[in-house]
């Protein structure tokens, strides 16, 4: 797997265990837009900054990512694999567990920093 697809991964494993919304958005593009089951399209960094205090308030949570295919295609770049996700009330209670499969494109940034940029996913909740 490239380097790029790894470190990234590694930064969002990280951000997600200490609870860093702001890291997560260093993440992704500016104009970046993600789609899940049943849900509207998150889009921007706002919507994802948002959607994550949203979360970590509510949430501990165990994310993990295993790439099945990777491509680099000049600026461009997409994996996809299986998602993976289990949701922990803070105040208690049981946790939620969802996982399927999902599409990761990547942008590389004037910055020459690789940045998630779209996503869409088909995790379900599990048993």
């Amino acid at each position: 797997m490239p380097k790029i697809f790894e470190g990234l991964l590694d930064h969002w494993t990280a951000a997600v265990e200490v609870k860093d919304p702001a890291a997560l958005v260093s993440l992704v593009t500016d104009d970046c837009i993600f789609l899940a089951p049943n849900a509207p399209p998150i889009r921007g960094r706002v919507a994802v900054e948002q959607l994550y205090r949203n979360l970590f308030a509510r949430y501990d949570l165990s994310q993990a990512f295993r790439f099945e295919e990777t491509q680099l295609m000049g600026d461009w770049a997409f994996a996809w694999g299986i998602d993976d996700i289990t949701m922990t009330p803070v105040g208690g209670g049981d946790a939620v567990h969802f996982a399927g499969h999902g599409m990761s494109i990547l942008r590389r940034g004037p910055d020459e920093t690789w940045r998630f940029a779209r996503g869409i996913n088909n995790a379900t909740r599990k048993a």
